[in-house]
Formats: structure tokens, C-alpha cells, sequence
């Protein structure tokens, strides 16, 4: 069978590795956003309340939701290589390009601005989160539960 080849001078999702994996059950993603910085926070399948939480630095935009694994199919990156249960980065994104087109407003735009945001998506169970940031990612792990979790992100996010 031929395997699909797929345009890269356009967008396409490239599955990257990520660890701790979450929970293909219940990872029961939440997320939270202060506008400098995005936390995510999600079950593995490693033990009872294992937990991580992932922050993003220098965040632009965040979205979270949108399809489920059921309906992954109808996804604009399916057929670009977006997998499910997999973490992957958006080349050529056309999210950070709609970013980029509206910042052109700005006086003082440059293009040299963009050149370090990436745009990264994460296909859960039921949720799709994506995240537009140009600092780095720490991803940490816990064993503690959801609400214990978000405890801790308001006590970052508010310091």
C-alpha cells in the first residue's frame, strides 16, 4: 500500500513526541490562561492521579474543544497528518498567519517579530487543545487530582 504523501509548502501537523502521555479514557484536559503564560493540565494511564501540568511561556492564543476522536476525520489537518491521541506542531499555520496579518496594523510590525511561534496541537479523547506561543514548554508530574491541580495553576497564575 502507498503511504499518502503529504504538501508540505502548505499546513500540515507533524506528530511529536510528548511524555507523560495522557490518559486515552479520561485525561480530563482543563486549561488556564493569564495571557503571558497557558497551563494545561491532564490524567495519564501511569497510576491513580497522575497528572501533568504543562506551561506554555509567552502564550499568544490558546483554543480548546472543537472535535472529538469520533469525528477526527472532519478535521481540516486530517488528511495533513493529524493523528489522534498524539501531540504534534502545525507547520506553515494558518492560525499564527491570521495572527500575523492582523498585527500588521501595528506602526512598528515586523515580520522578524513571528519568526519564534509555534503552534502546537494536542488531539485528546473528547478535545482538541492548541496553543500559538514563542517561549518555551514545562511539562511537570504530579500525583495529585484535577482539583488539587488547578489549586496549583491559580496559585502560579496570580504570583
Amino acid at each position: 500500500m502507498k503511504e499518502k504523501q503529504i504538501d508540505i509548502s502548505s499546513e500540515f501537523a507533524k506528530a511529536i513526541e510528548w511524555t507523560p502521555e495522557w490518559s486515552t479514557g479520561a485525561p480530563c484536559p482543563q486549561v488556564f490562561s493569564n495571557g503571558h503564560e497557558t497551563y494545561l493540565s491532564y490524567y495519564t494511564d501511569e497510576a491513580e492521579n497522575t497528572s501533568v501540568l504543562v506551561t506554555f511561556f509567552k502564550s499568544l492564543s490558546h483554543r480548546f474543544g472543537i472535535v472529538n476522536d469520533e469525528a477526527a476525520n472532519g478535521h481540516p489537518l486530517y488528511e495533513k497528518g493529524l493523528e489522534t491521541y498524539r501531540a504534534h506542531i502545525i507547520e506553515n499555520s494558518k492560525w499564527i498567519d491570521e495572527h500575523k496579518q492582523i498585527h500588521k496594523a501595528h506602526p512598528r510590525y515586523s515580520d522578524e517579530h513571528w519568526k519564534d511561534y509555534k503552534h502546537f496541537l494536542l488531539f485528546f479523547h473528547d478535545e482538541i487543545f492548541e496553543v500559538i506561543f514563542s517561549g518555551d514548554y514545562k511539562i511537570e508530574k504530579f500525583n495529585l487530582t484535577m482539583k488539587e491541580i488547578a489549586i496549583e495553576t491559580a496559585r502560579r497564575l496570580n504570583l
